[in-house]
């Protein structure tokens, strides 16, 4: 009975630790976006679509939930090669 009480205690924990870091990555990613939205605001409107464009591609490949666990560990050429996979995915989009 102790066992599966603290089986069961233990997954509900991971469960909710990975709900919450989803809803971190979730998070990043609308923040992002926003920002995205926010720096073509200030760009010359010829060149506006499309840095948004590229922008927001970025963003669509980043996969949010290693970026979050890759700094939360402190492994930021982790988080460095993240965001340069998804920057490299987009290169045809400029």
């Amino acid at each position: 009975m102790k066992k599966t009480l603290l089986t069961l205690t233990t997954v509900l924990g991971l469960t909710i630790a990975g709900s919450a870091m989803a809803d971190e990555a979730e998070s990043l990613k609308q923040q992002e976006l926003r920002a995205c939205d926010m720096q073509a605001q200030q760009l010359p409107e010829e060149v506006r679509a499309k840095q948004q464009e590229n922008c927001k591609c970025v963003v669509e490949n980043t996969d949010y939930e290693a970026l979050v666990e890759a700094k939360k560990s402190g492994d930021m050429a982790k988080v460095q090669e993240i965001k340069s996979e998804a920057s490299q995915s987009c290169n045809g989009v400029q």
